[in-house]
């Protein structure tokens, strides 16, 4: 049993180094399929990011109307810093709202001087509410639409941020399914480029097929170097393309967060390390290996 084993080990070594070309191929076809699994891997985690980057900078004002007195805005600051899930409530006057505004206002000379200009302040008091999630904001805003400190406000920032929120989850959902359909005719490709492939090699070795077959070899014997040949290449285009993707992440590493400041895919890498290469390696060999056991099959049933 081992000298059978190690026959069939030996066999499929000299058989990667035999079909040099084939074997090319079937390496670079192992690289770009390992590529694109991680490019996967990163995009879905970039979109998770940046949805979670917009989020938690999801802030909810509420502006009161002029005739709203600040002791009715400090008495709502009080039950609201109080609402579960809040984590603070700052009152912002109007006169700090202006000022605030004039600051930001200096890189632009038409909106500088028009401020300058005015008799009054326009600005209105407001409150800034902080949540522990972006959950809590529409309960928030479902309380202020039922209590009847509904009178006093002008309008709430949430609805407004909320839509481009749903938005670009929206646009990040097309573009994962978009990706994952990419992915999925790549993986489908590749599998008919080893599917042809492995045909060609086991052509290659019609002769040596046929005496194991005259002498009473069973297909699994047959089969055995051609899985070792498979293994052979599948790993070492990962480990290439792997190698590859690492030294390119470190290389730019201070680059991503420009992007998204929570986005650091070789963070993401090293803490989820063994998982995700479980999975992609596990999906390389499932490919190449399906793809061979179906042009073995086409081949031994003759």
């Amino acid at each position: 049993m081992f000298n059978k084993i190690k026959k069939i080990l030996r066999s499929g070594y000299n058989l990667f180094w035999q079909e040099k070309v084939i074997s090319l191929i079937n390496l670079g076809t192992t690289i770009l399929v390992t590529f694109f699994i991680w490019f996967g891997f990163l995009s879905f985690y970039f979109f998770h990011q940046m949805i979670n980057y917009l989020q938690q900078r999801l802030d909810f004002s509420i502006y009161f109307k002029t005739n709203v007195s600040r002791e009715d805005i400090l008495k709502i600051q009080k039950i609201l810093q109080e609402f579960p899930g809040v984590i603070k409530v700052d009152f912002v006057p109007q006169e700090v709202a202006l000022k605030k505004f004039q600051e930001e206002a200096k890189s632009n000379p038409v909106i500088a001087k028009a401020l300058k200009e005015l008799q009054s302040n326009p600005l209105v008091d407001y409150l800034i509410i902080k949540a522990e999630n972006s959950e809590v904001y529409p309960k928030i805003a479902d309380y202020l639409e039922k209590s009847p400190y509904k009178a006093y406000i002008d309008y709430i920032t949430y609805f407004e941020n909320q839509k481009v929120i749903k938005r670009i989850i929206s646009i990040s959902n097309q573009l994962r399914l978009l990706i994952s359909a990419l992915i999925l005719v790549i993986l489908v490709f590749s599998s008919l480029i080893i599917f042809n492939t492995i045909i060609a090699s086991i052509y290659s070795q019609k002769e040596e097929i046929e005496v194991l077959r005259i002498v009473g070899a069973g297909n699994w014997f047959i089969r055995g170097p051609f899985f070792v040949y498979i293994f052979i290449f599948s790993f070492l285009g990962y480990i290439i393309s792997l190698g590859i993707l690492i030294l390119f992440l470190m290389k730019t590493e201070n680059f991503w967060p420009t992007i998204v400041s929570n986005f650091q895919p070789s963070n993401f890498i090293s803490e989820n390390f063994l998982i995700l290469n479980l999975i992609a390696f596990g999906l390389i060999l499932l490919i190449n290996f399906v793809s061979a056991l179906m042009s073995m099959e086409k081949y031994l049933q003759k």
